[in-house]
């Protein structure tokens, strides 16, 4: 049985590979379908940055060469040509003004919360300022956002920075809500001792009740005044 399973293992292993590269192997059929979704989200990007309009129409102009070059193609020579042109489509500042929306977003919300969990003073303060910072890098950002680009090249260019800002920004907001999150555990964590100090110093001056035979005995009492047994543990 084990010389069967080990003659066995190799095949199952090419099987798994061989199955898993078809799981994800790119064909004619998936590269047209994802042309077709990169197309609509640049047109989508577009209509929502007109500022970016030329430099989003560049990169079609760049890459539908590509793409109808493939019609001309058959197998992986063809595979490869889709894959080229959504690469070209979507490559640089597409992708990076996608991820604008997406950071501008969390640094709003966190701009909001770390404002909002401040405590003491001294959190309030560095709170203040790093929403106050964020702001600045939003703005700036907006700014960007509408003025636009011409070209690729400049859209590469303006949006590295863009990002790079909100970037710095959330960093220090997430600097200021770890030493927030620090600060509640440490008040937690003071809490919880003070807690325990008070309970054990309740069960220190209550009166307790004899494990031995149930008599109820003052706190100062060492022994059992019934059966004689001590405060703690049995006759």
């Amino acid at each position: 049985m084990t010389a069967l399973r080990t003659a066995l293992l190799p095949l199952l292993l090419l099987t798994l590979f061989v199955f898993g590269l078809g799981g994800c192997k790119k064909t004619v059929e998936n590269q047209t379908a994802a042309w077709k979704s990169n197309l609509k989200t640049v047109e989508a990007l577009q209509a929502q940055y007109p500022g970016f309009k030329p430099a989003l129409q560049a990169r079609i102009d760049e890459a539908k060469p590509i793409h109808e070059a493939a019609s001309s193609l058959e197998g992986d020579a063809a595979v490869d040509k889709l894959s080229s042109a959504n690469s070209t489509l979507m490559k640089g500042f597409v992708r990076d003004l996608e991820r604008v929306e997406k950071l501008t977003k969390e640094v709003r919300e966190a701009r909001v919360e770390v404002t909002a969990k401040a405590g003491d003073a001294s959190l309030r303060e560095g709170a203040k300022v790093a929403a106050a910072d964020a702001q600045k890098a939003l703005d700036r950002t907006e700014a960007v956002l509408k003025k636009g680009a011409k070209s690729p090249a400049d859209a590469d260019a303006v949006l590295k920075k863009v990002i790079s800002d909100l970037e710095t920004a959330k960093k220090a907001i997430d600097k200021v809500a770890g030493v927030q999150k620090d600060k509640k555990d440490e008040a937690k964590a003071d809490k919880d001792a003070k807690d325990k100090k008070a309970k054990d110093e309740k069960a220190a001056v209550a009166d307790w009740k004899c494990e031995y035979c149930g008599k109820m005995n003052k706190h100062d009492h060492k022994e059992c005044g019934g059966c004689g047994a001590p405060k703690t543990g049995k006759k």
